[in-house]
């Protein structure tokens, strides 16, 4: 919380920002992105959900991360794991094309 209000008070139209993407609806995640979005809240940070539906393929998944990635608004990212999808998605594949600069979690294979 004190970095984020130092870095705000270093530069006042900064806004901190995360996104939460999630592939489907399992409760247990979004019990895990709501305490993570409050988490974010409490400590300065502009977060929000994003959720891709169980339909979502691989291809989309990807797409939306890409998104992300090239968003300038946009300073970390949290892939919700597990990814709820009907189709097949390779987890390893989408932690490893979010950006390394962007990866609040550290799961793709640069910041392991």
């Amino acid at each position: 919380k004190n970095q984020v209000s130092e870095l705000k008070g270093k530069h006042p139209s900064f806004q901190p920002s995360l996104v939460i993407l999630q592939v489907g609806g399992r409760e247990d995640s979004n019990v895990y992105i709501r305490m993570k979005l409050k988490a974010a809240e409490e400590i300065g940070i502009k977060a929000q959900h994003r959720q891709l539906p169980r339909s979502a393929t691989q291809q989309e998944v990807l797409a939306e991360v890409k998104a992300l990635n090239d968003d300038h608004s946009v300073h970390g990212i949290i892939v919700q794991m597990p990814l709820d999808s009907e189709n097949k998605v390779d987890s390893h594949l989408v932690t490893d094309s979010v950006s390394p600069l962007k990866d609040v979690d550290g799961l793709c294979t640069v910041n392991e």
